[in-house]
């Protein structure tokens, strides 16, 4: 059995939208915060830099998102297009875009103080804004080719709908852009990127994807949260 150590709505969500897709077993380990729980050192000794998620595996402790996506997708052949598949290649260069592009750039919009300090945390919004919007255009233009693992089919078993884990990894990263950057009008619209909207939305109707949104409490305040989260700034 797999453990995945998270907090619901962090970087954990989309290992736990993976594990409940795969239907392999596993425990959530919660972890607190604000009790120091990333800084203690048994959680230092799974991840050196006290970051979730980390997920226990038969092969030892893995971190960092992209590796334990790769690592679920290929040791349960689901998930991704195989090793010697055709697209492995496209596949694996739009998951770095994701983990290279997107993710570092929606953390730097939510959390702008990180970079130079407050007194230049709404350049550095304005400036990272902008950028998260030219991700996002590339990214629904690939989306718009149609290859499977860009996209979602509606509600049906995984088995019958092939689903990959970038719409995973995208659709928590744009969750997040919607609904927690500090400046209300960099809250993205994903009215924007249809290609992006039509595949986040169906991603909440799949069973084991809503599962684990009624699991972390994200249906609590709107039907919609992947898709038109509401937006949780100030």
């Amino acid at each position: 059995m797999y453990r995945l150590h998270g907090v619901y709505d962090w970087g954990s969500l989309v290992i736990h939208m993976a594990l409940e897709e795969i239907g392999a077993p596993f425990e959530f380990v919660m972890l607190d915060p604000s009790q120091g729980d990333l800084s203690s050192p048994s959680y230092l000794a799974l991840n050196p830099f006290g970051l979730v998620p980390v997920l226990d595996t038969p092969d030892g402790p893995l971190f960092e998102t992209a590796a334990i996506l790769l690592y679920l997708a290929d040791r349960h052949a689901a998930l991704a297009p195989a090793p010697s598949a055709p697209d492995r290649g496209a596949f694996l260069v739009w998951l770095a875009v994701v983990c290279q592009h997107l993710h570092p750039a929606v953390l730097q919009l939510i959390h702008p103080e990180r970079l130079l300090g407050d007194g230049a945390q709404r350049a550095v919004a304005d400036a990272t804004h902008r950028r998260l919007l030219d991700i996002c255009a590339k990214l629904n233009a690939r989306a718009q080719q149609g290859d499977w693992w860009f996209s979602a089919a509606g509600p049906s078993a995984p088995t019958s709908a092939p689903l990959s884990i970038l719409p995973l990894y995208i659709a928590m990263l744009l969750r997040w852009a919607q609904s927690l950057p500090p400046y209300r009008e960099h809250a993205l619209s994903l009215a924007d990127y249809p290609a992006l909207q039509g595949m986040i939305q169906a991603l909440e109707t799949r069973a084991p994807i809503a599962r684990v949104l009624a699991r972390e409490g994200l249906f609590a305040a709107t039907a919609t949260p992947l898709s038109a989260p509401l937006y949780e700034g100030s």
